[in-house]
């Protein structure tokens, strides 16, 4: 059975080197042991740095062994921080070397590309370039860029190209910008809690400031079984709508979007009834496969996969028929 990975990870060398320059977050030690993300909240990287720069052997070999196909390289998180120039720089070699993986090992690896986001316009020449030119097949963001987040006007000239193009968008949490819960570092600001609750918002922002009715064929992939909101997705959408509200621009119900232009992966919850409730209220139909590695171990979430009760139709689904039939993603 083919298994298509949505969320595989990687660095170029040159974020490293971007950060490693840097004094102010967010910059990395000069022993690359760390990495500040915010005056408050920094990464350790002694175990994982090597993992997200090893993009040969070594990771084929655990590909390989789990029965993974194909796996989608993303780099997260990204370069979308920094200042601009450096952005757009650290952006470009970044999917080159991406690229260069992809030529090497084809039909093993696709390339997901990263964007300057602050530059609109750079950033839609990046991508119509990695798309056309690189044959990428989707955009990977977070969900802020420090202060600023995707539902935000200014960036939706990207959303319109990605939809153009016809690739999806992976949003991938990022730390919330947010001193209250930043003060406990990173396992809770970050995968503990903090990366939920800032993803959430934002999708949820996305939708209600109108982002998929503007752009009806935009594609949208949220990660860790849909950041809790197949969960909450009834509750939200009774209270979004209980009394008028004229700030609201979206047409349809929260389910409606994720119904027509929204996925989840897999990717970093491993709970038998987070999955069960997930595919309870979306369907397996809308979930796709994803690892997260190296963050999360690619052992464990293909075994939870493959043992994890479903029928054998719903596990092709999930594995690799969605990737294909609704993402368009097509291996060399």
């Amino acid at each position: 059975m083919l298994k298509i990975d949505l969320e595989n990870h990687f660095y170029d060398q040159s974020v490293i080197n971007a950060l490693a320059e840097r004094t102010e977050p967010p910059y990395c030690t000069s022993d690359h042991s760390s990495i500040q993300w915010t005056n408050l909240i920094d990464m350790p990287q002694e175990k994982l740095l090597p993992l997200l720069l090893d993009v040969g052997e070594m990771r084929k070999k655990k590909m390989e062994k789990n029965g993974i196909s194909t796996a989608v390289i993303s780099c997260s998180p990204g370069p979308e921080q920094l200042d601009l120039p450096q952005s757009i720089d650290v952006c470009r070699k970044t999917n080159t070397a991406l690229y260069e993986l992809t030529k090497r090992y084809p039909g093993l690896y696709l390339g997901s590309a990263i964007l300057p986001v602050n530059d609109p316009q750079e950033a839609c020449k990046e991508l119509e370039k990695c798309a056309k030119e690189y044959g990428f097949v989707a955009w990977h963001t977070h969900s802020n860029y420090g202060k600023h987040s995707p539902d935000e006007e200014l960036y939706r000239p990207i959303f319109k190209k990605a939809a153009e193009l016809g690739i999806y968008v992976y949003i991938h949490p990022q730390l919330p910008d947010d001193d209250k819960i930043g003060m406990y570092g990173f396992t809770l600001a970050g995968p503990g809690l903090g990366f939920t609750i800032d993803t959430i918002t934002t999708l949820t922002k996305m939708v209600v400031s109108g982002l998929f009715d503007d752009i009806p064929d935009l594609k949208v992939v949220l990660g860790h079984l849909g950041e809790a909101i197949p969960f909450l997705l009834d509750r939200m959408d009774n209270r979004l709508t209980f009394i008028p509200n004229s700030k609201i621009k979206s047409k349809q119900t929260l389910r409606y979007y994720f119904e027509h232009n929204i996925l989840v992966t897999t990717s970093g919850n491993m709970s038998p009834e987070a999955f069960q409730c997930t595919k309870s209220v979306l369907g397996a139909d809308h979930i796709c496969f994803g690892s997260d590695y190296p963050y999360e171990d690619i052992d464990l979430m293909t075994k939870f996969l493959d043992e994890v009760p479903m029928s054998q139709e719903e596990r092709e689904t999930i594995f690799f028929k969605n990737a294909i039939n609704k993402l368009h993603i097509i291996r060399p």
